[in-house]
């Protein structure tokens, strides 16, 4: 297993060979015409891939991409994107690397390209409730009118029937009440989150904002 894992780290960083361009810190690699010299270095990586995951394309797609999310949790964004395009590279329907596509497009407010790459992801990660409650979260801040965050409201109270648990969906909601001054129903989620077994991913900067609008009830 530890020679499998240094053989992946080692074609992870094929992509070295023609970083200089940087179109693989833009998703899909900006939908651009690669040369003679990346197509080379995108062949030997998805070679070696084929190689230790018996021609399994969409798992060796998923393990990349958690890689990717590993970086991006980090704040090694860049590194991050790399890794998310070459699941992609690997398999283009893959939604985890889609999603942090979109996650990253979206913190980098490009909206129109963060909500495209959400729409495509939700077409295989619709059934993840984590990726339910990241975009309702987004669906949230794009929200143009109090009509609009019903929907989402609704949304984010559907993934709460199914996840009771989801300590970062209650979060969300919160945010969302939050952001149109309905400080009560957003202690009501806090509240609640603060029950759930992760409780300590609960974001304190926002818990305090909360409560200079108003007191914890």
């Amino acid at each position: 297993m530890k020679y499998k894992n240094m053989l992946v780290c080692a074609l992870l960083c094929v992509v070295s060979l023609w970083s200089h361009a940087q179109i693989n810190l833009q998703p899909k690699y900006g939908g651009q015409t690669k040369n003679a010299a990346q197509l080379a270095a995108d062949a030997d990586f998805l070679a070696g891939m084929d190689k230790m995951f018996d021609n399994d394309r969409a798992k060796a797609a998923e393990e990349v991409a958690a890689r990717g999310w590993t970086l991006y949790r980090r704040g090694q964004q860049d590194d991050a994107m790399r890794r998310f395009n070459q699941a992609w590279l690997l398999n283009p329907e893959n939604g985890s690397a889609l999603w942090g596509m979109a996650a990253m497009e979206m913190s980098k407010e490009r909206i129109a390209s963060g909500r495209a790459l959400f729409e495509e992801a939700a077409r295989t990660m619709s059934q993840d409730i984590d990726f339910q409650a990241d975009y309702a979260r987004n669906k949230a801040e794009l929200s143009e009118s109090e009509s609009d965050l019903e929907a989402v409201w609704l949304e984010f109270a559907r993934i709460h029937a199914k996840a009771p648990n989801h300590t970062l969906n209650l979060q969300n909601w919160a945010i969302s009440y939050f952001a149109v001054e309905r400080y009560r129903e957003a202690w009501e989620k806090i509240l609640l989150a603060e029950k759930t077994p992760r409780a300590r991913e609960l974001d304190p900067r926002f818990i305090k904002a909360l409560s200079d609008k108003m007191p914890r009830p």
